[in-house]
C-alpha cells in the first residue's frame, strides 16, 4: 500500500513538472518581445560606412552592404559629426570611411536616431585606409533603407531616388544578384515624382562601363561606386 502511494505521488509530480514546462515554453514562444529580442541581435556586429556630401555640405553615411546577413541592407543616413570640417577636408582629397563600434544594424533598419563612437579613415578602412580620427557620431536621419535580395535580377539597372533637400536628389543603384555594384549619386532635383529610375545595363561590370552607362542615363554626380564586393 505504501509503495502504491509513493508511486502515485511520484507520477503526479512528474505530470505537474511536464505541464509547468510546457506552459513556460508556450509563453516564451508566444511572447513577441522574446522573438523580437532574438531578431534584434541577428544583425549585431561591425558595420562599416562610406561618407559623402550633398551640395550644401551635409554629411551622409552609406552602410557598406554585402549579400550575406547581417550586412544585407542598403542604408543611407544623414549624420551629425563634431569633426565636420576635418571630414569635409578629407572628402575633398578622396574616399572617407568610418567604422562605428559594434552595434545592431536593425537600429538603422528601424530608422532609430542614436549616438555611437566611430573611427574615421582616409580611404577604405579594410583596404589600407589610414585612421585620422575617433569621435562620437550621430545617426541623425534615415534617408534610404532597403533590403538586398541576393537573387533579384532585372533586365535594367534600377535606381532608388530620395530627396535630400530642395535642390538635390539622392540616386542609389538597387543591387542585383552578382555580378552587380553599389553606386551613389547626388544630382539636381527633378520635377517628376518618380521614386525609381530604370537605365540600360553596362555590357561589363567595370567602373568605366558603369560610369558611362549612368551618364547616358542622365545620372551624374557619382559619389561612390563599388564592384569588388558584388562579384560572382
Amino acid at each position: 500500500m505504501l509503495l502504491f502511494l509513493q508511486s502515485n505521488y511520484f507520477t503526479r509530480c512528474v505530470l505537474f513538472a511536464c505541464v509547468l514546462l510546457i506552459s513556460v515554453s508556450s509563453k516564451v514562444l508566444a511572447d513577441p518581445k522574446s522573438h523580437k529580442s532574438h531578431q534584434t541581435h541577428q544583425r549585431y556586429g561591425s558595420h562599416g560606412m562610406v561618407l559623402f556630401t550633398d551640395d550644401q555640405e551635409n554629411i551622409y553615411a552609406s552602410h557598406l552592404p554585402l549579400y550575406a546577413t547581417p550586412h544585407d541592407y542598403q542604408i543611407i543616413y544623414q549624420m551629425v559629426v563634431p569633426n565636420k570640417q576635418r571630414v569635409l577636408a578629407e572628402l575633398r582629397q578622396g574616399m572617407v570611411t568610418l567604422l562605428p563600434s559594434k552595434f545592431d544594424l536593425n537600429q538603422l533598419v528601424t530608422k532609430e536616431v542614436f549616438t555611437i563612437s566611430a573611427y574615421f579613415y582616409a580611404g577604405h578602412f579594410e583596404r589600407g585606409g589610414m585612421q585620422f580620427d575617433e569621435t562620437n557620431i550621430e545617426f541623425h536621419k534615415a534617408i534610404l533603407v532597403e533590403p538586398i535580395t541576393h537573387n533579384y535580377q532585372s533586365l535594367y539597372q534600377v535606381f532608388y531616388k530620395a530627396k535630400l533637400n530642395d535642390h538635390t536628389d539622392l540616386v542609389v543603384h538597387k543591387i542585383q544578384r552578382p555580378p552587380s555594384f553599389d553606386a551613389i549619386a547626388v544630382m539636381r532635383n527633378v520635377e517628376h515624382k518618380q521614386t525609381m529610375y530604370q537605365c540600360n545595363k553596362p555590357k561589363v561590370v567595370s567602373h568605366v562601363a558603369i560610369s558611362n552607362a549612368l551618364e547616358q542615363c542622365g545620372i551624374k554626380g557619382i559619389r561612390y561606386l563599388e564592384t569588388q564586393d558584388f562579384t560572382l
